[in-house]
């Protein structure tokens, strides 16, 4: 089963808007009774974009059809779940090799001079 990445596993209905954002409801949507509307507010998660997010309320009436959330199981906010976990580790190793590496190279001819 492939899981689905959120930053924030908080909200209690999350649903796909389209392939790229993830739509997360503070409450669970549902129709009111007749002739009554109610808000919800929500948070999209925009995956392609480092999971950049807006805030916003949606308006729920007795005729709107309501999302389809997804599964909690199918959910994590484990980072290896991201899928920008492969430009994160190749940035971690960049910035690895320049505080590390250029320092310990220029350390060790600085000490080789002196034997």
């Amino acid at each position: 089963m492939n899981n689905i990445y959120v930053p924030d596993l908080s909200y209690s209905c999350y649903t796909l808007i389209d392939k790229d954002t993830i739509r997360a409801y503070k409450t669970t949507p549902y129709n009111p009774g007749y002739n009554q509307t109610i808000n919800i507010n929500y948070r999209d998660y925009y995956i392609n974009s480092n999971y950049l997010y807006k805030d916003g309320i949606q308006q729920f009436s007795n005729y709107t059809t309501l999302p389809i959330c997804l599964e909690h199981s199918s959910l994590t906010n484990e980072v290896y779940y991201r899928n920008d976990f492969d430009r994160i580790l190749i940035i971690f190793v960049i910035l690895c090799i320049i505080i590390f590496g250029i320092p310990l190279k220029i350390f060790l001819r600085f000490f080789k001079r002196f034997r």
